[in-house]
């Protein structure tokens, strides 16, 4: 990673030299001793007169402003005080939250800072576009639930956990919105309180500090600083409880973020495409597991098994070597969806068989982790530096990875990953009990933070996923009209118990404002690609690839409003039948079905393209095209259809 510090005025310089003196430290003994009888520091010793041993924050803050001393720059308080208590005074323990980030991390990484700006992969204002990203807003999560319980009438988001005014930076995609209203009460809506009492646990405003599995601090901190799955503390400053839980690893700050940070959130929620590309799926030993280690095990607060990893994670790959710095922080622009603000495509390291890859997001930003080495690229590992050669579709017939695989115009409306994703996590229909007779005891619309404790939000919430799978996806189009998998999202049926006991609402099912079922099936990367394609067969001869569903279950049956099987997307005469909480997203129409199951004939004998070797052999032209391919194809059949009908004619005449 490169850093770049700008000039810093004379006046700034000179408070910096004096904040790198060296402090005066206590002895090892006299520090032990102190830690026993828990003393407050004599007056002047400083913070590391009790701190003596914690890590240095991080060796670049201390080689740049003498973090490694200066610890009130972040933390504040008042270091020269002569007891504990006054030393403490306006003690800052999280400075990467949210609520006091203009003072702490903002002093450099803004484009207000007052001690330098600091510039991060080619980018500044770090601070200003966290702010507006979807991990800090969660106005997706927001938008989406809205919008399929019926209490907005449109996709995009009009709510966030805070009010926020975009920037208006240059290179906005679709679906950018100027700003973002403080989401509702609970006492709203129903969508509003399950939001808020359940559903936005994980965004950057709030800290979880008591859920076992997935102990994170917020703000900066929920990604930068490391936290060890039992909530416990490996520093070495002695004053810091090991036995209790809810600290960081370690007294430091970090760029290179493992898998397991990420995980902290990306677990059983939406399409849990963290647990997937490690190699984990939720199950439940109750409903039955479809693949892995059977009865689950616990871990990330969920119930989880095995399955097969995503081929990147097995190379060694982890999640910051594909998403840098945009995906992660934003561009400073608000967005309503993560296809929005993610960059990141396939064809940006792997290119494709017409085209070679550019190595740059889809906005155009070159990855700052791709090497060219003797005009073959490798990719740099962020957290171990290894150096992984990258496979390259574009001109590579010999190997068989080429254009010979994508033999069929059709397919080239396929995203990579609709193909080299063999299964996927699957939930359907969560039963969601709301029962007014005590509040949910953490508002995580509001979350916890710097000196703010928990709420309590109207109306607990309890809920039960009905059906479970790890399994191969539906399949229908993005919003940028590619065919992609589609994962359920949001398919809820909902009790609602008031304050006497009563039971106000049961089983409801909604009715979104495009006039389709509140059910939602959206469009998803899963992140569990492997290097081998599904088959012909998978999609073209399967009901529920194609979004008519399959026998999983009649909802009817289990007491719910709902005739149709939860993983079925459009009826025969191509209408469709559940909504999407996402903008420009449907499932194949009548003409493309009835295309599609046509097919599905053809592929039970012809279910792989000829290999390179069999069309050379042939000495023709005509295989060396798509175009020339499908020509060629069409022809046989033609002949092969009309020596049928001949020799039926004969049939009859004799």
């Amino acid at each position: 990673m490169q850093i770049k510090l700008n000039r810093i005025n004379g006046a700034v310089v000179f408070l910096l030299v004096a904040l790198l003196l060296p402090l005066p430290r206590a002895s090892n003994a006299a520090e032990a001793e102190r830690a026993g009888r828990k003393e407050a520091p004599p007056s002047g010793g400083g913070c590391l007169s009790c701190h003596e041993g914690i890590e240095v924050i991080n060796s670049r803050m201390a080689e740049a402003w003498g973090a490694d001393r200066k610890c009130e720059v972040c933390h504040h308080g008042r270091p020269s005080a002569a007891t504990k208590l006054e030393a403490h005074d306006g003690l800052i323990a999280n400075p990467g939250d949210l609520r006091v980030i203009e003072g702490t991390c903002g002093k450099c990484h803004s484009d207000y800072g007052e001690m330098a700006k600091v510039e991060s992969q080619g980018i500044g204002d770090h601070v200003g576009r966290v702010m507006r990203s979807l991990m800090a807003t969660a106005a997706g999560e927001i938008a989406g639930t809205r919008y399929l319980w019926g209490e907005q009438e449109n996709r995009s988001a009009t709510y966030g956990v805070r009010a926020v005014a975009g920037h208006g930076r240059e290179g906005a995609t679709d679906g950018a919105v100027e700003w973002l209203r403080q989401l509702p009460p609970a006492s709203h809506s129903n969508a509003d309180s399950l939001l808020r009492g359940a559903c936005l646990r994980c965004h950057l405003w709030t800290e979880d500090k008591t859920t076992p599995g997935v102990f994170r601090p917020a703000g900066c901190s929920a990604c930068h600083v490391l936290y060890a799955s039992d909530g416990l503390s490996r520093s070495g400053d002695p004053m810091i409880d090991k036995k209790e839980t809810g600290h960081p690893k370690t007294h430091s700050i970090t760029t290179k973020i493992p898998d397991s940070q990420c995980l902290l959130c990306h677990n059983d929620g939406g399409a849990r495409i963290g647990l997937s590309y490690v190699g984990l799926a939720v199950t439940n030993p109750s409903l039955g597991a479809e693949a892995g280690s059977p009865g689950g095990e616990a871990g990330y607060g969920t119930t989880l098994m095995h399955v097969r990893p995503d081929v990147h994670y097995r190379r060694g790959m982890a999640c910051i070597d594909c998403h840098d710095s945009v995906d992660l922080h934003g561009d400073g622009n608000i967005y309503s969806h993560q296809e929005e603000q993610v960059g990141i495509r396939c064809e940006s390291c792997h290119g494709s068989p017409s085209e070679p890859p550019s190595f740059q997001t889809e906005r155009g930003r070159r990855l700052d982790n791709i090497e060219i080495s003797e005009q073959a690229p490798y990719l740099r590992t962020k957290i171990h530096g290894e150096r992984l050669p990258i496979p390259v579709l574009f001109g590579d017939e010999s190997s068989g990875r080429g254009p010979a695989e994508i033999w069929h115009e059709g397919h080239g409306r396929l995203e990579c990953y609709a193909c080299h994703t063999e299964r996927q996590q699957q939930c359907y229909a969560c039963h969601m009990i709301r029962d007014d007779r005590e509040p949910s005891p953490i508002d995580w619309g509001l979350g916890i933070g710097e000196r703010e404790g928990p709420e309590p939000s109207a109306g607990s919430w309890t809920g039960r996923k009905l059906l479970q799978q790890w399994d191969a996806p539906a399949l229908g189009f993005n919003r940028k009209g590619r065919i992609s998998p589609f994962a359920p999202g949001g398919q809820a049926i909902v009790t609602h118990i008031d304050e006497e006991g009563e039971t106000l609402v049961e089983n409801q099912a909604f009715t979104t404002a495009g006039g389709l079922y509140g059910f939602s099936m959206n469009p998803v990367q899963p992140h569990s690609v492997g290097l081998a394609s599904r088959s012909c067969p998978s999609c073209h001869s399967s009901t529920k690839a194609l979004g008519l569903g399959s026998e999983l279950t009649d909802l009817k049956r289990l007491g719910l409003p709902l005739n149709f099987s939860p993983d079925r997307i459009v009826d025969e005469d191509g209408v469709r039948i559940q909504d999407s909480a996402h903008e420009g997203v449907r499932p194949f129409n009548r003409e493309e079905l009835v295309g599609l199951l046509r097919t599905g004939a053809c592929v039970v004998c012809h279910e792989r393209a000829p290999e390179i070797s069999d069309r050379g052999a042939a000495g023709s032209d005509a295989f060396q095209s798509v175009k020339g391919s499908d020509g060629r194809h069409h022809e046989s059949m033609r002949d092969a259809v009309g020596q049928e009908q001949e020799h039926n004619s004969a049939g009859t005449e004799e």
